[in-house]
């Protein structure tokens, strides 16, 4: 399998994987993993133009997103992961991690994978000290990847989404980019 940066070219593949991986947003036994219906489950223009527009903005420039992309031997989109920069002032320092694996190569790692690889990539930013993710709390697959990387939970918002007539609790956890070797 192959990770890389994406670029302009992959966004057309990126949105039609996306689409894809969100049609499994709550359906059968896939709990939901993105806080929208199953109804609104794919990609709209508003996330299509953050993706295209901050893949090229500039790190220091509000609206910024770096992604990475995993392909299979066939050069399909199989897993996607991305940071971007909070929308509050004074928060540079921080970023916000959203990520996914299709169906088809869930439970082999490659979470983990696209994890190292961003972690890589941040390591050479000295700007960048945390990782932050929301993930809705129901998520304990992710919660556990997350959490073998290295983040910590710190808190949980009780009902924040009423989706589908369900009510679902969001999970904040975090990670500094450098994690300190306990002696």
């Amino acid at each position: 399998m192959e990770i890389r940066q994406a670029t302009q070219n992959d966004l057309t593949s990126l949105f039609s994987y996306l689409n894809d991986h969100l049609s499994d947003n709550g359906v059968g036994d896939t709990h939901l993993f993105q806080p929208m219906s199953k109804a609104e489950s794919s990609v709209n223009e508003a996330m299509k133009a953050r993706f295209s527009t901050g893949i090229s903005t500039e790190i220091s420039l509000p609206g910024w997103r770096r992604l990475w992309l995993a392909f299979d031997d066939n050069k399909k989109i199989v897993g996607h992961i991305d940071i971007r920069g909070h929308a509050e002032n004074h928060t540079k320092h921080r970023v916000l991690l959203g990520m996914g694996v299709d169906r088809s190569v869930r439970k082999q790692g490659l979470g983990k994978q696209l994890i190292n690889q961003m972690l890589e990539w941040v390591a050479d930013n000295t700007v960048i000290e945390f990782i932050d993710l929301w993930v809705l709390s129901n998520n304990l697959a992710a919660q556990k990847l997350y959490t073998s990387t290295g983040f910590e939970k710190f808190g949980e918002i009780k009902d924040m989404f009423k989706i589908d007539g369900k009510s679902l609790s969001y999970t904040v956890m975090s990670r500094a980019t450098v994690i300190e070797q306990q002696l």
